[in-house]
């Protein structure tokens, strides 16, 4: 854990903010529609003796800014807690998000051991910065989200489970797609034509003449896998675009739906991942090729990335092993150094 304070830290406080912001949303839309009062709202409270709607906002845009202010050693803004409306409310979220984003990975360099003074919430020690995440700043982050989340709800605002998990990994980065071509999808059977158009197979040959093939393992790598996969289509070759083809996949429908169908929505494709489970890149498209290789890693799922060029198949197998077949002479050597330098190594065939 003490190598990844930051990405135990600012990933899980956005993602949090960001539920909190689509609770204002809500709330907003609400009393748009004459259902409540924004003062009634932010007045509301499960019991006489809790703090109100709007201080729950408050306490935990000040537990996501002032927490990892005190890991990293740095100054928090200063906010006045004179929030009046639901729009202001929803600034000071903005403004706790942007100060999260301004933060870097190595601000976070020797967090893990810093000791953190606890005298801000009147107690006379003070703790490691890894004890100080796990006990307090991410524990007391969510009970506030949680308790903003029940008053809303007992007021009458329609919220559930999946509200308060928000975008789980992997689909915040499908739900805002990148600027390049649009991505066209395509029928299994639209898939297998485009490679045979193209000389190319569904699983290329283990052993072909001047070709290579080697797999390793993505876990347990200590890296962040976006930056690792984008890494590898470097390795691999100049990125022209070319077909995703899932082949295995699944989610739990009691929180959520296809992690897809927002990237689908965005390109208006009406047929579900069981209809269309290939996509068309572009070579504009490499940021989406990233998110999508990445989110067959986080989620476990089986496919394969056919370079347009044909001279390279990167397959991921249930998010663990990646396979690579390839005509280019470079790239077992890239990786593996890639592989070397981020813990990991090339594995036997």
């Amino acid at each position: 854990m003490p190598a990844n304070m930051y990405d135990y830290t600012i990933p899980a406080l956005l993602r949090g903010l960001g539920v909190l912001r689509s609770y204002l949303d809500k709330m907003q839309a609400a009393v748009d529609a004459g259902q409540f009062t924004g003062e009634a709202l932010l007045q509301a409270r499960l019991a006489d003796d809790m703090l109100p709607l709007g201080r729950q906002f408050q306490i935990a845009c000040d537990n996501a800014k002032n927490g990892p202010a005190r890991l990293t050693g740095q100054e928090a803004p200063w906010f006045a807690d004179n929030e009046q409306t639901i729009g202001e409310y929803r600034h000071r979220v903005e403004k706790t998000i942007a100060f999260l984003r301004a933060l870097t990975p190595e601000a976070f360099d020797g967090s893990d051991a810093r000791m953190i003074d606890q005298s801000y919430r009147r107690a006379g020690v003070a703790m490691a910065g890894e004890d100080y995440l796990r006990a307090l700043l991410l524990p007391n982050f969510y009970f506030h989200l949680a308790v903003a989340h029940s008053i809303l709800r007992h007021q009458g605002i329609r919220l559930g489970k999946s509200d308060y998990l928000g975008a789980l990994p992997g689909s915040q980065a499908l739900a805002s797609p990148g600027n390049g071509h649009p991505v066209r999808f395509l029928t299994r059977a639209e898939s297998l034509e485009w490679l045979a158009g193209r000389g190319l197979r569904e699983t290329p040959a283990t052993y072909e003449p001047g070709n290579s093939h080697f797999q390793f393992d993505l876990r347990p790598l200590p890296i962040r896998l976006s930056g690792l996969i984008g890494s590898l289509l470097e390795d691999l070759g100049e990125f022209e675009g070319g077909l995703l083809l899932l082949s295995d996949w699944i989610w739990d429908d009691e929180y959520e739906g296809d992690p897809t169908a927002l990237y689908r929505e965005a390109q208006k494709e009406v047929r579900p991942l069981n209809e269309a489970p290939g996509l068309i890149l572009d070579k504009s498209n490499r940021q989406d090729a990233v998110a999508l290789l990445t989110l067959l890693v986080e989620r476990k799922w089986t496919g394969q990335f056919h370079f347009a060029s044909g001279a390279t198949t990167l397959r991921i197998v249930e998010g663990d092993r990646v396979e690579v077949y390839t005509a280019n002479p470079e790239a077992e050597r890239l990786v593996q150094y890639r592989l070397a330098v981020s813990g990991g190594d090339v594995l036997p065939v």
